[in-house]
């Protein structure tokens, strides 16, 4: 079947002149000076978009409003979803943490309460020389913290201050450490004080900045990058190969877009949510780095961009009469295998959940594929082999 495919293609090229490119004929070193003068326009457009977003950026700091740039802005679209999960993990381990120890405080001596200490002091302060008791014992004594009170604040009680009188107080209040830490973890996550993502080195968010606003400027930049790329490729194809790729760019555009949304929306934070979720079940707490978060952000949602193709290159082998709609809904079992191993093979990361992100919707357009090549179908080599044998008879 594939070899009557391939002939009856071969077919549309008898039907252009013999020398249908002697207009634009070129030598093997012309053609690398047109790939020169092509790739150094595509160069120019790159730089000049990656200057104007480092000028936005620079603008958006200046007046103080983070959504005026583009590297900036969208770093932190990138980093967003990590971000919030796991402000949303610590969050949750605090009010666990909260609700089981805070319910097991006791009130306890001021006897109980020092022995507890002086055993601590003798041990060193080595917590692990104390029982779970005893450290539930200091969890719930409270401790002496000096703070100023101000003498204004107390005039509604008291009435107004002395001519003398200062205006402050230092005082002694007696608070619960455990009631504070609870507190600060909770104002931590409500604030969004605390910065989720570290880096390992002086340089390391400097160059994670310029790796953004790189692929910023390409993705700007890409219109005219492709428009040259296709000034140079586009010369030396046939009319119905020119055909083809105008057919197939704008679905195909438009899947890498939706591909690469669903990823950053819906993929990656749910991906790091189950991610995380492991560390809360295991008792660990995470460590995330930018530079190491940044490769999969940006890995993974070229990956959910290429992969959502899937419905174009059936269609493509349809059209060319190597499978037709029958032979992929009879092989469904086959394909949810293929798809799966490749799912496994191309995600960056080893865990099954984002796996399964990419395998559920790949088998979805898969199976959008099935419906595309049914309602229109490309080449059927048993209608070519019956037209063969009916022009057999005729002679």
């Amino acid at each position: 079947m594939p070899t009557k495919a391939i002939q009856t293609l071969a077919k549309k090229y008898d039907e252009y002149p013999d020398d249908m490119f002697k207009d634009t004929r070129m030598s093997l070193g012309e053609h690398i000076e047109e790939l020169r003068y092509r790739m150094l326009n595509a160069l120019k457009w790159l730089l000049f978009f990656l200057v104007i977003g480092f000028v936005l950026d620079f603008v958006g700091k200046s007046v103080g409003n983070d959504n005026i740039g583009i590297g900036m802005p969208m770093l932190d679209v990138i980093t967003e979803p990590v971000k919030q999960q796991t402000r949303d993990f610590y969050f949750r381990a605090a009010k666990k943490s909260a609700d089981e120890k805070l319910a097991q405080l006791t009130d306890s001596t001021p006897e109980e309460i020092a022995r507890v200490r002086q055993k601590l002091e003798e041990n060193e302060y080595n917590l692990s020389a104390l029982t779970a008791e005893e450290r539930r014992k200091l969890l719930g004594a409270p401790e002496e913290m000096p703070v100023f009170i101000p003498v204004k604040a107390l005039t509604p009680a008291f009435g107004a201050p002395k001519a003398d009188a200062p205006e402050e107080l230092p005082v002694k209040l007696k608070v619960y450490p455990a009631h504070i830490s609870n507190l600060s973890s909770k104002g931590e996550g409500l604030m969004e004080s605390k910065k989720y993502l570290t880096t390992l080195s002086a340089q390391e968010s400097m160059v994670v900045y310029f790796k953004v606003s790189l692929l910023c400027g390409v993705v700007i930049a890409c219109p005219f990058i492709l428009y040259q790329f296709w000034a140079f490729v586009g010369a030396g194809l046939y009319p119905h190969e020119k055909r083809y790729a105008y057919l197939f760019f704008g679905p195909s555009v438009f899947l890498f877009i939706a591909g690469v949304v669903l990823c950053q929306f819906v993929v990656l934070p749910g991906a790091v949510k189950a991610l995380l979720k492991f560390n809360e079940i295991l008792g660990f707490d995470p460590d995330i780095r930018l530079n190491e978060w940044l490769s999969l952000a940006i890995i993974l949602p070229l990956v959910f961009g290429v992969s959502f193709q899937t419905p174009l290159v059936m269609v493509f082998l349809n059209r060319i009469g190597i499978f037709t709609a029958e032979d992929y809904l009879t092989k469904w079992r086959y394909a949810c295998i293929i798809i799966a191993f490749f799912a496994a093979i191309i995600t960056p990361t080893p865990d099954v959940i984002t796996m399964l992100y990419l395998f559920v919707p790949m088998f979805g357009l898969y199976m959008v594929g099935i419906l595309i090549c049914h309602q229109f179908p490309g080449f059927d080599p048993s209608e070519d082999t019956d037209s063969e044998a009916a022009d057999e008879v005729a002679v």
